[in-house]
């Protein structure tokens, strides 16, 4: 199973070309989802990392994810999970 890279600053899966953000001159971001980044810069650069975890949090539980998927999303997307990404660590 080939690895699913998640965007380093709330953990989506960056499955589609329309799931990245943008670096300054338009080329998709490597690391972050356009919910996270755009144009170079964070779309909230001054939220806190709990302000940011309740918020990436409760966007995931009103996503249009079926109730498995919400289940083990409620399972796994923790603090631990969070500060081990790139952009809180």
């Amino acid at each position: 199973m080939a690895k699913t890279n998640l965007c380093q600053s709330c953990g989506m899966p960056l499955k589609g070309s329309t799931d990245f953000g943008t670096e300054k001159d338009g080329r998709p971001s490597e690391k972050y989802c356009h919910h996270c980044y755009e144009n170079g810069a964070w779309i909230h650069p001054d939220v806190t990392f709990d302000e940011f975890y309740a918020f990436s949090l409760k966007r995931f539980q009103e996503s249009d994810m079926n109730r498995i998927e919400k289940f083990f999303l409620n399972k796994m997307y923790t603090k631990k999970f969070l500060k081990k990404l790139e952009r809180w660590s």
